[in-house]
C-alpha cells in the first residue's frame, strides 16, 4: 500500500479507531468520554479529507474510489453527523448511541467511496443495522415497531439489491460500476431490482413506509442520521452509477424517475395532513429524496452539480428543524409551537427559516436548489416531470406555511429554558448556512464544477 492509498483510507481507519474508543467506554459509564472521542473522530476524519482536497487521486481501485465526489461526501457525512452527535446528549439516553453514530458514519462514508457492489452492501448493511439499533433504543412502542418495519424491510430490500447485482453480474461478469455495460434481460431485471434496493435506502415510494415511523418514535439525533447522513451516501452511490455505470435503458433512468414523481407526489400529499413536527419531516423527506431522484434521472450534464448543491442546501434546514424538534421534547405538534418566538427566539427562527428553506422560497439555499432542479428539468425537456415538481412544490408550500407561522403566533404553552452552547451554536451556524446558501450561493456553486464531472 502507498503512502497516498493509506491517505485516502485514513479517514476511515480514524472513524473506526472513533467507534471502537467510544465503545469501549461504555462499560465506565463514561458518556462524556464517548461522545468526545465519537466527536473527535469525526472531526479527525473530515480535516483529514479536507487537507488533501486538491491532491490527485489515489488509486485505490473500484472498492474505495477516492476521487473528488466521495471527498466532498465524506466532509459532508462528518459535518452532519458533528450536528447529529450535537443534540444527542439529551435526547437519546443510550450510553451505546455515540458508538452508533459513528458506525453509521462509518458505512455512510463507505457508500460514498464506492465504485463496486461488494463495498455498495457493506456500506448499506453497516447504515442499516446501526440505524435499527438507534430507532429502537427508547424501547418504546413505537420506537420498537419503527425499528421493525425498518429491519424487515431492510432484510426484503438487501435481498433484492443483491439479487439484482446477481444478475447484472450474470450479464456483464464485473462487480465494479464501471464494467456494468449490459443490455440484455438479465441486467434490465437486474438494475430494476437494484433500484428497488436503492429506492428503499433513498425512502422512495413505494419503498418508503418506514420513514414516518422512524422520524416520529426515534430521537432527532437518529433522524438527522437516517434523513441526512444515509441520504446523502445514497445520492452519491446514485450519482456514481448515473456516472460511471452503463446500464439498460429505459430501465434505468425511467425507473429512477417513475420513483422520484412517485415520491414527490405521495410525500408532499401525506405530509399536508401532518401535525406532528417529526413525521411531518418523515414525509417531507420522501418528497426531498423524489426531487433529487429526478435530478439524477434527468441525465443532464449540470446534474451532478445539482444534486451535490441540494445536499448542500437541505442538510441545515432539516438539521436546524430536527435540532428544534429535539429541544422541545419527544414528538412536537403544531400547538407546542404556537408563541415560541416569544419564549425561545431562536429556535422559532431556526424553525421558520428551515420550513422557508425547504419549501424552496427566496432568500434561503433551497431556494437557489429548486431552481436548479427546474433548469435541469428545463434542459432536458422533462415537461412531464417539470409538471409534477410544481405541483408538488406548490403543496408543500401549504404545510410548511403552518410550521413556519406557527412559532411566530399564539401563546407558548412552556416555560422557557436555558439553550445549551453546543445546540445554541448549531442553531446559529445552520441559520447562517441556509442563508448564505440563498443569498451568496457562489460560495458552494463555485467549488462544484471541481467535484462533478
Amino acid at each position: 500500500m502507498t503512502a497516498a492509498q493509506f491517505a485516502a483510507l485514513l479517514p476511515l481507519i480514524v472513524l473506526a479507531v472513533a467507534a471502537i474508543a467510544a465503545m469501549m467506554l461504555v462499560p465506565l459509564a463514561r458518556i462524556e468520554a464517548a461522545q468526545a472521542a465519537a466527536a473527535a473522530g469525526l472531526a479527525a476524519a473530515g480535516a483529514l479529507v479536507l487537507v488533501r482536497i486538491g491532491a490527485p487521486a489515489a488509486p485505490t481501485g473500484a472498492l474505495f474510489t477516492d476521487d473528488a465526489i466521495a471527498r466532498f461526501g465524506i466532509v459532508y457525512i462528518c459535518l452532519a453527523s458533528l450536528g447529529a452527535l450535537v443534540f444527542l446528549r439529551t435526547g437519546h439516553p443510550a450510553k451505546e448511541a455515540p458508538s452508533l453514530l459513528v458506525l453509521v458514519a462509518i458505512g455512510a462514508v463507505t457508500l460514498a467511496g464506492a465504485g463496486h457492489a461488494a463495498t455498495l452492501f457493506l456500506g448499506i448493511e453497516i447504515v442499516s443495522l446501526s440505524l435499527i439499533a438507534l430507532f429502537a433504543y427508547r424501547l418504546s412502542r413505537q420506537g420498537l415497531e419503527a425499528a421493525y418495519k425498518f429491519l424487515v424491510m431492510s432484510g426484503l430490500a438487501s435481498s433484492a439489491l443483491l439479487l439484482g447485482v446477481a444478475l447484472i453480474y450474470a450479464e456483464t461478469g464485473a462487480l465494479d460500476f464501471a464494467g456494468w455495460t449490459g443490455h440484455g434481460a438479465l441486467a434490465a431485471l437486474g438494475t430494476a431490482l437494484l433500484l428497488a434496493g436503492l429506492g428503499f435506502k433513498f425512502s422512495l415510494v413505494p419503498f418508503h413506509m418506514w420513514t414516518p415511523d422512524a422520524f416520529e418514535a426515534s430521537p432527532a439525533s437518529a433522524a438527522v442520521l437516517a434523513g441526512v447522513v444515509s441520504k446523502a451516501a445514497m445520492t452519491i452511490v446514485i450519482l456514481r452509477l448515473v456516472l460511471t455505470a452503463h446500464l439498460p435503458e429505459p430501465v434505468w433512468s425511467s425507473g429512477l424517475a417513475a420513483l422520484g414523481a412517485a415520491s414527490v407526489i405521495v410525500g408532499n400529499l401525506l405530509a399536508l395532513r401532518q401535525k406532528q413536527l417529526q413525521r411531518m419531516l418523515g414525509y417531507s423527506t420522501i418528497a426531498h429524496s423524489g426531487y433529487v431522484a429526478l435530478i439524477l434521472a434527468s441525465g443532464q450534464p449540470l446534474a451532478g452539480e445539482a444534486a451535490l448543491f441540494y445536499l448542500g442546501a437541505y442538510a441545515p434546514a432539516m438539521l436546524a428543524a430536527l435540532c428544534v424538534a429535539g429541544l422541545l421534547g419527544h414528538a412536537p405538534t403544531l400547538p407546542d409551537l404556537h408563541g415560541l418566538v416569544k419564549r425561545r427566539p431562536l429556535q422559532a427562527i431556526a424553525l421558520s427559516l428551515s420550513m422557508l428553506s425547504l419549501a424552496g422560497l427566496p432568500v434561503a439555499g433551497g431556494f437557489i436548489a429548486k431552481l436548479y432542479l427546474l433548469r435541469v428539468l428545463v434542459d432536458g425537456g422533462l415537461w412531464t416531470l417539470l409538471a409534477i415538481v410544481v405541483a408538488g412544490s406548490s403543496l408543500g408550500f401549504f404545510y410548511y406555511a403552518r410550521f413556519f407561522t406557527a412559532p411566530l403566533v399564539g401563546k407558548c404553552p412552556q416555560e422557557a429554558e436555558p439553550l445549551p452552547a453546543l445546540d445554541r451554536g448549531l442553531l446559529v451556524i445552520c441559520c447562517a448556512l441556509i442563508l448564505l446558501f440563498g443569498v451568496a450561493p457562489m460560495m458552494l456553486i463555485g467549488l462544484l464544477p471541481g467535484i462533478t464531472p
